[in-house]
């Protein structure tokens, strides 16, 4: 399975979420449809079943992608030396 990069995830989620929100407002039959297609793509993005398992995989999965290794941490007060002179 390819693993799917943190903004193809966020945009699964977000679009999720939208049609959950929208189908509880009103729903209807292209909200329902909206759902069930929301769902499906994040069940096919995480390799999971059912969408509470998928949301759960989602969210670890852009957790480890926030996690830097510590050897790659700046020092705290340091920033990045790009080049460039500052007056």
């Amino acid at each position: 399975m390819l693993t799917p990069g943190p903004q193809d995830l966020r945009v699964a989620l977000s679009r999720y979420a939208d049609a959950r929100i929208e189908d509880a407002r009103r729903s209807t039959d292209a909200t329902v449809r909206a759902v069930e297609d929301a769902t499906y793509t994040l069940c096919v993005m995480t390799g999971t079943r059912p969408v509470t398992r998928a949301l759960h995989v989602a969210d670890t999965m852009l957790g480890m992608r926030a996690t830097v290794s510590p050897a790659l941490r700046r020092p705290a007060g340091r920033q990045p030396d790009d080049g460039l002179l500052t007056a």
